[in-house]
């Protein structure tokens, strides 16, 4: 009886003991973390969030109201339970957003914790005048106890930001880059560990091991797990390695101090919400053993029978198997491609077939080397031993004839397709986009070709390439029969791009947001932008209603340019100034919503250009989600 009295008092006190709905003024830190929320995912994943409201209309003057987080999810719940307004969400929301005369002022407070800051925020879709924003900072400021900058989430509000004289302001790159984590592939390994400082060709990696990297590197063979100690973005090159893998890998500050002791141990690698790295157990440790000893082959499929050069036009996306993904997806958005409708453009170009591989592997000899090569131990188990073996094949491809006639057609076709000028000069292979395996960055390209003779020679490069150390590696780790990869080509119109990047039609930290797309974005050539070796400028379109989320600007201080004399040649920009509008990265969101319906509304992963007002898609593929 008594301990059932105890409960029940307990339970007439919670309410009492729990922090309040809604507070006039915050304190101390105290009191902020007792009305924050912090999300694993989301606009404000690992920063503590406190909504706040202010009541322009409130009978005693604007009324500040710091929300309970925890208890309402958005500002609106919150307005409507407790009686503040009684109008519908569309008329909140229609009345309070971007709104001279709102009666309501909507934003956050965030806690950059490795900052030491707070800032405040608001939705990036509101359009903030001068007299709002100033009137927010002052009110907000009298009743905290740390001191508030004003951390702009759009083109609009950092542009009002630059014209308020004294105002503290938090920087986005800054914000973005002070994270101590971010998970970029969710999923969980066993494996050894390794420190690597720096990667280079002295360093062989195993299958099995978990690597902790001190830079982002160009180039990476299969592993079991990735973390990085420099910061990148979700679509820098390692990172889609990874989900191609179906590893998990994240960036964790000063990754390489924190886990040295582990270094060589085998341990267990989860990245879920957060990343977490222990001894493992000798029970993962066999399981992991007995799973990497079992590996399916598979098939990349092709028809060798296809000899004809056929331009984008004459493609689809079931032409795969005689051209590749990569050329046979882009004939696919041109077929269905409506001028009155669509607001991009593809550049012209055609695709060289499998059959012309083929007969250059034959004619040269290179598919006994292949043979050869596929069936000598050490290429497995010696990864100094086959990255000569690999260098010296490729060599034999740069040395060797073109099969009769090729020459003559490739000249035919640029000038009936293409026309004049340069020309970029891609691979497009049946293996790239196999399920669950992406061929992003494996392959090579050759940008601004000329001449005649440059594009035989680009052709050979290209071919070759199929045989670069990583794409082995990485087919080995896929299980993808080697015999089986054949290497098409896809010639384009070069086009010298004043701004490029890469879109994806998801959000790759909150896949669950509908209608999200993400954009990465730079100055001139798109070469670089899935380096990650600098940050891109990244963007968040949101649908309903449209906006753009300003994630960070990009840090390049050069850009590549077309050569005269063909090729590219690196310029110098300043950093940090704006690659797209708002008005320009919107266009870019819808057209990649229209080519994700045109592959049946699957998530995209969409590589563009922009030219004056014309924007231009020279890719897509499926985007993968990972794990």
């Amino acid at each position: 009886m008594r301990k059932l009295l105890i409960a029940v008092l307990l339970l007439l006190a919670a309410p009492l003991l729990a922090a309040p709905s809604q507070m006039a003024s915050i304190a101390t830190e105290a009191q902020f973390d007792a009305l924050a929320r912090t999300s694993p995912g989301g606009r404000y994943a690992s920063f503590a969030q406190v909504m706040f409201v202010i009541d322009r209309a409130a009978k005693g003057g604007p009324e500040l109201h710091f929300v309970n987080s925890k208890q309402y999810e958005y500002h609106i719940d919150f307005v409507q339970r407790t009686y503040l307004s009684t109008q519908s969400v569309e008329a909140l929301l229609d009345a309070n957003y971007s709104k001279d005369n709102r009666r309501f002022i909507f934003g956050s407070i965030v806690h950059y914790q490795s900052l030491r800051r707070y800032g405040v925020e608001f939705w990036e879709g509101d359009v903030l005048t001068r007299e709002i924003l100033t009137q927010t900072m002052v009110q907000l400021q009298r009743n905290f106890p740390a001191s508030l900058g004003f951390k702009a989430n759009s083109e609009q509000q950092i542009a009002l930001a630059a014209a308020v004289p004294g105002l503290a302001v938090i920087d986005q790159n800054d914000v973005y880059a002070s994270r101590s984590e971010l998970v970029l592939n969710a999923g969980s390994a066993t494996g050894r560990l390794r420190i690597i400082p720096k990667l280079d060709d002295d360093v062989l990696l195993a299958p099995s091991d978990i690597v902790v990297l001190g830079e982002a590197p160009l180039r990476l063979s299969p592993v079991a797990g990735i973390i990085t100690n420099e910061f990148s973005t979700p679509l820098a090159h390692v990172n889609l390695l990874a989900k191609s893998w179906k590893v998990p890998n994240g960036y964790v500050r000063g990754a390489l101090n924190k886990y040295a002791a582990l270094d060589g141990q085998w341990v267990r690698m989860v990245a879920g919400d957060t990343i977490t790295v222990r001894k493992a157990t000798p029970k993962e440790i066999a399981a992991t053993q007995k799973v990497q000893s079992k590996r399916k082959v598979r098939i990349a499929r092709s028809d060798l029978t296809f000899r004809a050069l056929p331009a984008l036009g004459q493609l689809r996306a079931v032409d795969a198997v005689r051209v590749g993904s990569k050329a046979a997806n882009l004939g696919e958005i041109v077929v269905q491609w409506k001028p009155e409708r669509d607001d991009f453009v593809v550049p012209a170009g055609f695709a060289i077939p499998f059959a012309w591989y083929q007969d250059f592997l034959r004619l040269n000899g290179l598919d006994r080397k292949i043979t050869a090569l596929l069936a000598d131990p050490k290429m497995r188990s010696d990864g100094k031993y086959r990255r000569q073996q690999l260098a010296a094949l490729r060599g034999s491809f740069d040395s060797g004839q073109l099969p009769a006639g090729l020459g003559a057609a490739l000249a035919q076709q640029r000038s009936t397709a293409i026309g004049e000028g340069g020309v970029f000069v891609r691979s497009s292979t049946n293996s790239e986009d196999l399920p669950g395996f992406n061929g992003a960055g494996l392959y090579s390209s050759v940008p601004n070709v000329t001449d005649q003779a440059g594009l035989e020679a680009a052709v050979k490069v290209v071919w070759a390439s199929v045989w670069n150390d990583g794409a082995y590696a990485a087919r080995e780790a896929a299980g993808i029969d080697h015999r089986s990869v054949m290497a098409g080509v896809l010639v384009q119109k070069g086009m010298n791009s004043e701004s490029s990047g890469v879109m994806i039609t998801e959000n790759p930290f909150d896949p669950g947001e509908w209608g999200t797309v993400f954009i990465n974005a730079k100055r001139g050539l798109g070469i670089r932008v899935v380096e990650g070796r600098r940050v891109a400028e990244q963007l968040l379109f949101r649908p309903d209603p449209e906006s753009i989320q300003v994630l960070t600007r990009s840090t390049d201080d050069a850009m590549l340019s077309f050569d005269e004399a063909g090729g590219v040649r690196e310029v110098a920009i300043e950093p940090g100034r704006m690659v797209l509008t708002d008005a320009r990265a919107k266009r870019l969101a819808r057209v990649g919503r229209r080519i994700a319906i045109i592959f049946g509304n699957k998530p995209q992963d969409i590589e563009w250009l922009i030219i004056g007002e014309t924007i231009y898609i020279v890719q897509s593929r499926p985007y993968l989600r990972g794990n």
